[in-house]
């Protein structure tokens, strides 16, 4: 690499904020590194937190945050630039249910609006099937796919879907492939 990538957004584990810019200032962070015109950004910058619910806090710090608001502008950092292919590792491992719960909705939402291309990785069955068109299962050491697996739900989805015997059953089946490499 001889350049930062301008067609490739990342969220990793760890929101990985500047602890000492503000939210704005965070999600607009990408464009500074691109070097492109920060007023271009800015309006969509306050959109997209404002989409994810954290128009009120456009001027507060990450510990001023909980942890899923700093997850939410993470997500919207990843998204500011317009990438082609947004990864994603592990994003919300670290959230309590309730918060990756409501995390996940916020992703399938904004996946509706921009339609990006995500590779999402997860030790969430529940998560992958709710998240992906397509769910692929690694074997542990050494790590290789051992199922590709379309998931049948139509866009959007709602979270109630995994209450379906459909969802269910998907879920069961997945877990059951994990349980065979162990």
């Amino acid at each position: 690499m001889t350049k930062p990538r301008e067609d490739i957004g990342m969220m990793f584990q760890d929101p990985t904020l500047l602890p000492w810019k503000t939210s704005l200032e965070n999600v607009l962070f990408p464009v500074k590194i691109l070097r492109r015109d920060r007023e271009k950004y800015e309006s969509l910058a306050k959109d997209l937190l404002t989409r994810v619910g954290l128009d009120q806090f456009f001027d507060k710090k990450p510990a001023q945050l909980s942890g899923g608001m700093r997850q939410r502008v993470a997500i919207c950092r990843a998204l500011v630039y317009d990438p082609d292919v947004l990864l994603m590792d592990e994003p919300f491992s670290a959230l309590d249910a309730i918060s990756r719960d409501e995390m996940n909705q916020v992703l399938m939402d904004l996946w509706q609006d921009f339609k990006k291309t995500g590779l999402f990785v997860t030790h969430s069955i529940r998560e992958a099937v709710f998240l992906s068109d397509r769910v692929l299962v690694m074997s542990a050491r050494p790590g290789r796919i051992i199922e590709d697996l379309e998931i049948p739900f139509e866009r959007p989805r709602d979270f109630a879907i995994s209450d379906t015997p459909e969802f269910n059953e998907i879920c069961a089946y997945l877990r059951s492939k994990i349980d065979s490499q162990h």
